[in-house]
């Protein structure tokens, strides 16, 4: 007899673990059967998927990125009824940002004013007339991929564009006017990570400078006119359809909403009380149970 579990828990990197664990037991709490998989146990998961005796439901994907061993996961899973957070055909659009700068001009969403640049390997000349019109100094970043990797913020010359793109050289680049935030209240800065779960929006306060999260209070929201960022925070989620990520807006002197970093699929989940840069504990522990809850709407159908 087949043992059917409602979802599965791959993960791969150490700092994941208290998010895993804790995802476990909060399904534990809701009568979800869960079940983890690492690498530990990820040939024993394969051969008793492949012969039937376990049936997987739904799927957080948080080591195929780095591990391609656990894509024969996903094929195991995918022959019987099975879906993923964060359907993984739908990432390489989502997580393009060239392809969703495109897209949320035409749907309306602000964004810095940007230049595309091809692929260095695809064409090493490109036209860069347009630089000056960035100012001083601006954004340099690959289309894909993510944490910080070959992004320059302190872009002032085209010799750092031309370095840039033949390091990485098989990715289009985006060169970016560099976004001032508002400063509120005492001293902050109008930068917010707002993450996106299964139709929850949970926005933080983010320093683009410090990296430093704090909980952003819903008086604040009000306060400060901050409303906003629910709502674009939605209209990116209808454009990438991606159940669970996160994106970087900043509100500028004018009062405009800008969104400076659009949808990173894999939200970096360490908690802020063991890592000075980690998400407050508490808007951990509220995604965990969100992320829950909407797979139990999602499996009840």
């Amino acid at each position: 007899m087949s043992h059917i579990v409602d979802l599965a828990l791959a993960w791969e990197w150490v700092y994941d673990r208290d998010f895993i664990y804790g995802l476990d037991k909060a399904c534990q709490q809701k009568g979800l059967k869960s079940h983890i998989i690492h690498l530990s146990n990820l040939d024993e998961t394969l051969t008793i998927m492949a012969s039937g005796e376990l049936i997987i439901r739904a799927l957080l994907d948080r080591a195929s990125d780095t591990i391609p061993r656990f894509y024969d996961l996903i094929h195991l899973a995918r022959k019987g009824p099975f879906w993923m957070i964060n359907e993984l055909s739908l990432l390489p659009r989502a997580v393009d940002k060239a392809t969703m700068h495109l897209e949320f001009l035409s749907a309306g969403i602000d964004v810095p004013y940007t230049i595309i640049l091809s692929p260095w390997q695809k064409s090493p000349r490109v036209d860069l007339s347009r630089v000056k019109r960035l100012g001083k100094p601006f954004i340099i970043k690959p289309a894909c991929g993510g944490g910080g990797v070959g992004v320059v913020t302190n872009g002032r010359s085209i010799n750092q564009i031309i370095k840039a793109r033949m390091e990485i050289s098989h990715d289009k680049y985006l060169l970016q006017e560099k976004i001032a935030p508002k400063i509120l209240g005492k001293g902050k800065r109008a930068w917010f990570r707002v993450f996106y779960v299964g139709k929850t929006v949970i926005p933080c306060w983010w320093n683009d400078v410090t990296h430093i999260y704090q909980e952003l209070k819903e008086e604040e929201i009000k306060n400060y006119g901050l409303s906003q960022l629910g709502d674009i925070t939605r209209k990116i989620a209808q454009i990438c359809e991606l159940d669970f990520f996160s994106t970087e807006i900043a509100m500028r002197d004018d009062g405009k909403f800008i969104v400076v970093d659009y949808v990173n699929d894999m939200c970096d989940m360490r908690k802020k009380s063991q890592h000075y840069d980690g998400v407050p504990d508490n808007i951990a522990d509220e995604i965990i149970r969100k992320l829950v809850n909407y797979v139990e709407e999602r499996l009840k159908g």
